[in-house]
């Protein structure tokens, strides 16, 4: 299998006036739901699909809860996720305050089996995503 993309024409973030460029952005060929997810694990599996369903609702529910005290969640060859901040700097720190933290995110670190996918990886492309169309006030 391989992964499509298309070239999308962008500006150049650091210098706005130079001339924009197309660059390869992934096409997406669609989601896997939930459901699916869960049907497709459990037919590769003695599981059922409901036992599936609860296992990864409890996985879900844990992550939160670990994410949420700082922790970093780790699913042994699948990868690790880890809360990530970012935000004002101040140069004392007796300055600093909780308020200044603007971003937060959640990383996800994939483990080895992902990796090596990534190295085996094929594309194809999708052609040039057409520019949005201005409009005139």
């Amino acid at each position: 299998m391989s992964v499509s993309y298309q070239l999308v024409q962008r500006p150049n973030p650091k210098d706005k006036l130079a001339p924009k460029k197309y660059y390869a952005s992934v096409k997406s060929g669609g989601m896997t739901e939930f459901e699916s997810l869960c049907t497709t694990i459990a037919d590769r599996g003695t599981c059922i699909k409901g036992d599936i369903q609860a296992a990864l609702d409890g996985l879900i529910f844990t992550m939160k809860q670990s994410l949420s005290e700082g922790r970093i969640v780790q699913l042994g060859e699948f990868g690790n996720f880890r809360m990530s901040i970012g935000g004002e700097g101040v140069e004392a720190s007796e300055d600093y305050a909780t308020s200044m933290i603007l971003r937060k995110r959640i990383i996800f670190a994939p483990g080895k089996l992902l990796r090596d996918m990534m190295k085996t990886i094929s594309f194809k492309s999708a052609g040039v995503k057409a520019p949005a169309a201005v409009v005139e006030p």
